[in-house]
C-alpha cells in the first residue's frame, strides 16, 4: 500500500529555511555544505563537501539511535563520562590560538571534526562557520564540558 509524502522548503532569509513535511516542521540554518536543522526529533548537524555527496551528520535528541541500540550498549567496556588523560589548559590554549584550524580537536583525538574545521577554514563561507564553531568550542572548554574522542570529560 502506498503513502502520501510531502516535502516543501520555504526560504525565510539567506541561509535560513523552513522545512515542511507530513510529520511536522523543522528549521534549517547554514550555508551550502554546512547546516544545522532543528525539528521535533532533535538537532541534526551536517557538514560536507558540496557537489561530491560526501558529508558527515550527527544527531542528538529523540531518534538519535542511543535508546534503540541496546545490543551496542551492552558491548561497551566502560560507561561514558569518565575523566580524560588530556590536559585542559593545553586544550584551551590550542583552541585560543589555533582553534579555527581545529588544533584542539586533533589534540583530544577528534580527528574527523578537526579535519572538517581545517577544510572549512579554507573557504570564505566555511571560515564564517568555523569562527562560530571555534567560539562555541572555546566556551564549552571554559565550562569544562568538552570531551575527547572517547567521550571522557577534559578537566583541570
Amino acid at each position: 500500500m502506498g503513502s502520501l509524502r510531502l516535502f516543501r522548503r520555504v526560504r525565510l532569509a539567506p541561509g535560513l529555511t523552513l522545512n515542511l513535511t507530513t510529520r511536522g516542521a523543522s528549521l534549517s540554518a547554514g550555508v551550502r555544505g554546512a547546516h544545522v536543522t532543528v525539528g521535533r526529533t532533535g538537532i541534526r548537524r551536517t557538514v560536507g563537501i558540496p557537489g561530491t555527496g560526501v558529508f558527515y551528520t550527527s544527531h542528538t535528541g529523540l531518534h538519535s539511535g542511543i535508546h534503540t541500540a541496546g545490543h551496542f550498549a551492552e558491548a561497551k567496556t566502560a560507561p561514558p563520562g569518565g575523566i580524560s588523560s588530556k590536559n585542559l589548559p593545553i586544550t584551551l590554549l590550542l583552541c585560543l590560538f589555533l582553534g579555527p584550524l581545529g588544533a584542539h580537536r586533533f589534540y583530544v583525538g577528534r580527528v574527523v571534526s578537526g579535519l572538517l574545521m581545517l577544510l572549512l577554514a579554507m573557504s570564505v563561507y566555511g571560515a564564517i562557520l568555523v569562527v562560530i564553531w571555534w567560539l562555541f568550542d572555546f566556551l564549552i572548554i571554559l565550562m569544562g564540558r568538552f570531551t575527547d574522542s572517547h567521550d571522557d570529560r577534559i578537566c583541570w
